[in-house]
């Protein structure tokens, strides 16, 4: 088989019926349902105190104060009781992001075996969950043993003897645990571990005949199977034949098109400005419809193109399109779209988006003046200020001279935060470089410009600009930023998720 056919064929239907595995529930059927919404996403987590009730009465070095079987049962019930409705009446961090499921109770005797039966019971309502948050009274190897059995990490509250030793011995023997200090800390925990579930999930529409390395952005991650295997991220390479067949669809479609022109008056009416036609904006919305029908027929919640190939095979030319709109409108949506075919650069911004909860500007990255660099791209979008915020003001322009190809620009210094963080996924899909920046400038707003005009300029720390560029030949070029200062969360974030983190900040 020829390299090409391989990349196209091969990887694309391997990486993709792998990741599809078990996960048949996020689509009914080929082309049916909803993408995935990653805002929606919620972190599960399965509640479970467990208790000992000793078989008589005695006492000894770790009972000094002995009660009946029945009235240690009576006050273990009692405590979970209250554990329970304490959980039910203040949840477990924020309703929005954390599904709580019905709290266990797991009860052994001095022999400190968990019983075969009350794990299946467990188990069974516990299948849906992403982690376990234990009180382990009566013993400290019932919860290393309950995460091992059930596969799942183990999350405690509180810094005290029992929980620190239970951490240390389930790090020490491969199963993940947590300990927070307090509800403050746990509310940052379940967060952090639900940024990683939604990258961990992340799926990647990836229309292409060429493959990777691309013919330009070639410091994208090439090894597919690689990153699907160490990060649970999967690509779905399909050739331009299906894209072009299922555009052509759309353009044939009167109720296609009918909607497409609302959506377009829409976007002008909500425009400061507008630089370019309706009939063209119209005609970016047809492609974005196009490639959100694909990815619901691959089940896909991300999308990236290569814009040298897609150019070269003269489909945007023929469609009066490029894909700006469609990366700044999915990425309102919280659906990560990068530019170029740019794997490392489409992770940094999955992370980014999941941590700040807002969405980010994408671009090539270059030196600027003394002590700053810029990030230029015509790739933001209007909830750059935040999901639960309003949009951010914008204006359409247009990307080629003949007038197409609809792109959304923002005033980035038109905005009261001025701190922001960078970052970017190496090729090897096992570092993360994260930056903490200033934001010094922009241009593009108010002016009626072609090409990748979008552009933030950024001030590194003090005396760090040249270490970041040159820190960049390990990393590649795009680069995406966002409002605020989130270098903490991300470092904690792509630690949990199997990345090496190099932070500038």
């Amino acid at each position: 088989m020829k390299r090409r056919d391989f990349l196209r064929m091969g990887v694309g239907a391997a990486v993709g019926a792998a990741a599809a595995k078990g996960e048949t529930a996020r689509a009914a059927a080929a082309g049916g349902g909803e993408i995935r919404d990653p805002l929606a996403t919620k972190l599960v987590v399965q509640p479970v105190l467990t208790n000992i009730v000793h078989s008589g009465i005695w006492e000894g070095p770790c009972r000094w104060d002995a009660v009946s079987p029945e009235a240690e049962r009576a006050n273990a019930g009692a405590w979970f009781a209250g554990w329970t409705k304490e959980l039910r009446e203040k949840g477990l961090g924020p309703a929005k992001s954390v599904e709580l499921l019905e709290p266990a109770h797991i009860t052994f005797a001095e022999d400190f075996a968990i019983r075969d039966e009350d794990l299946r019971k467990l188990a069974a309502g516990a299948a849906r969950a992403d982690a376990v948050f234990m009180l382990p009274a009566g013993s400290s190897i019932s919860a290393f043993e309950i995460g091992r059995r059930l596969g799942k990490p183990v999350l405690l509250k509180g810094l005290g003897c029992r929980n620190v030793d239970i951490a240390a011995y389930c790090r020490s023997k491969g199963q993940e645990a947590f300990v927070a200090a307090d509800d403050d800390e746990l509310t940052k925990l379940l967060h952090r571990l639900r940024a990683r579930k939604v990258f961990r999930e992340t799926r990647v529409l990836f229309p292409t005949d060429w493959g990777l390395p691309a013919v330009c952005s070639v410091g994208s991650i090439w090894d597919l199977d690689g990153m699907r295997k160490r990060l649970g991220i999967a690509v779905q390479i399909i050739p331009y034949r299906e894209m072009a067949e299922e555009m052509e669809r759309m353009r044939a479609s009167a109720d296609a098109n009918a909607e497409a022109e609302r959506t377009a008056g829409d976007l002008i009416r909500g425009a400061d400005r507008s630089f370019i036609d309706r009939k063209y904006v119209a005609a970016s919305i047809l492609f974005l419809r196009t490639i959100e029908s694909l990815m619901r027929r691959h089940d896909c919640d991300a999308f990236t193109i290569e814009c040298f190939e897609f150019c070269s095979s003269r489909l945007p030319d023929r469609w009066a399109i490029t894909p700006c709109l469609i990366h700044a409108l999915l990425r309102n949506k919280g659906c990560a779209s990068s530019c170029e075919g740019d794997l490392g650069s489409l992770l940094a911004m999955r992370l980014l988006m999941s941590v700040a909860n807002r969405s980010c500007h994408q671009g090539n990255s270059d030196p600027k003046d003394a002590g700053t660099f810029r990030i230029n791209h015509s790739s933001s979008s209007m909830k750059m200020g935040g999901y639960d915020a309003p949009d951010l003001p914008y204006q359409l322009g247009r990307f080629v001279s003949k007038g197409w190809g609809t792109k959304v620009v923002i005033d980035f210094m038109n905005h009261p935060e001025k701190t922001v963080t960078v970052a970017r996924v190496d090729p090897s899909a096992s570092k993360l470089l994260v930056l903490r920046g200033e934001l010094a400038g922009a241009s593009g707003w108010g002016q009626d410009l072609i090409g990748c005009s979008v552009e933030a300029v950024i001030r590194p720390p003090e005396g760090r600009t040249d270490e970041f560029l040159r820190t960049r030949l390990e990393y590649g070029n795009h680069l995406q930023w966002v409002y605020g200062d989130w270098v903490e969360e991300m470092r904690e974030v792509g630690r949990m998720a199997g990345l090496e983190v190099e932070a500038i900040a």
